[in-house]
């Protein structure tokens, strides 16, 4: 079954929702030096399309890129070589569960549609000590968008993601982590459909061609049919989000 999930991202330039214009609004409202020498590191970078953004968006920085699927990292690395981006970009094959970065390395932390997999809160306590201080986090987040969303929206996600939450309460686990929260804002509707359903859907169609006579394959692409089925019905009630937040010297009150 895995080989056909696979099959059906195949080529895709976006592998979750987003698009260029919220990946570049969320790094202009890092308050870093665009133009010093950061260190920068993206978890969870797959084919590397934001990975590229960045390196756009801070023309001085090193960006170390990390995944621990070698198909995406080689697409990102002919993408690298085209635009002689080789000397600023090291790629790594390594999981996010396995990161032994040395403490304070990074200026930016980037996590775009990544950190459902170590879970938000377990990401940003983990990912927080490779922060220089007044570093930044920045990561998307699937978030509730109203208090009361439809019983088969709940019913999907909650199995899917049981960390699902409101906006409000991410917030509330972020300074919980005892980060200091700098922002948030909803990812349109278009970074949906347009950057990642419609090109999804296309590829479903072909699949189902494809495969017609094979039950395994047919029930893959049914299964991600009924995810975008569930988001075009279910818009208004979750979105990705985008989280900003700043590592901070914590003071101890009192003696």
């Amino acid at each position: 079954m895995e080989k056909y999930f696979y099959e059906a991202f195949e080529g895709l330039a976006r592998l979750a929702p987003g698009s260029e214009p919220s990946t570049k609004k969320a790094a202009s409202l890092v308050s870093v030096g665009k133009d010093t020498n950061l260190n920068i590191l993206d978890i969870g970078c797959g084919n590397g399309i934001h990975t590229l953004i960045l390196a756009e968006v801070f023309p001085n920085a090193h960006i170390t890129a990390i995944d621990n699927n070698q198909q995406y990292l080689d697409t990102l690395i002919e993408q690298l070589h085209k635009k002689g981006l080789e000397a600023r970009v090291t790629v790594l094959n390594t999981s996010m569960l396995e990161m032994d970065f040395s403490p304070e390395t990074f200026d930016l932390i980037w996590a775009e549609g990544s950190i459902y997999i170590a879970g938000f809160q377990e990401g940003l306590k983990q990912w927080k000590p490779f922060l220089k201080q007044g570093g930044y986090l920045v990561c998307s987040e699937i978030s509730w968008l109203h208090a009361d969303p439809s019983r088969e929206s709940k019913e999907f996600w909650e199995q899917g993601y049981p960390e699902i939450d409101s906006i409000s309460n991410k917030v509330n686990q972020i300074i919980g982590q005892e980060y200091s929260y700098d922002f948030s804002f909803v990812l349109p509707k278009e970074d949906w459909i347009d950057e990642y359903y419609n090109p999804l859907g296309r590829n479903l169609r072909e699949m189902e061609h494809k495969y017609y006579a094979t039950p395994v394959a047919l029930n893959v692409v049914n299964m991600i049919k009924q995810e975008i089925s569930l988001y075009q019905n279910n818009s208004r009630e979750y979105s990705y989000v985008f989280y900003g937040m700043k590592k901070c010297n914590i003071r101890n009150s009192g003696n």
